[in-house]
């Protein structure tokens, strides 16, 4: 069964595989998180319906992902030279553009 975006059970699916990425063993994911197994288990089963999103991120961050990871959020990379490419271009473009002692952006 293939997933579905928006689905709201995705996130437990991509957690549960997050888990089996890691290699590690739920009890040692739990503990990590700072969460009872069973706690993991009920968060992973959807007998806990709403878990508090601290613990979610909790326990996301013990497999090694990231909660943009799991909710699927759009990421961008950029090079070194990408990023100086954009910050001479902020640059310029601030310097044109935008009112004095004012910044239209900010990267850093």
């Amino acid at each position: 069964m293939a997933e579905r975006q928006g689905d709201p059970a995705d996130w437990r699916r991509r957690l549960r595989h997050a888990i089996n990425l890691s290699r590690r063993t739920q009890a040692s994911i739990a503990e990590q998180a700072g969460v009872t197994p069973e706690t993991l288990c009920r968060v992973l089963s959807g007998k806990h319906p709403e878990p508090r999103f601290e613990t979610v991120v909790r326990i996301i961050h013990a497999t090694g992902e990231s909660v943009g990871w799991l909710l699927r959020e759009p990421q961008t990379f950029l090079s070194a030279d990408d990023s100086a490419r954009m910050r001479e271009t902020i640059d310029f473009l601030e310097s044109k553009f935008a009112p004095r002692n004012r910044a239209i952006s900010r990267l850093d």
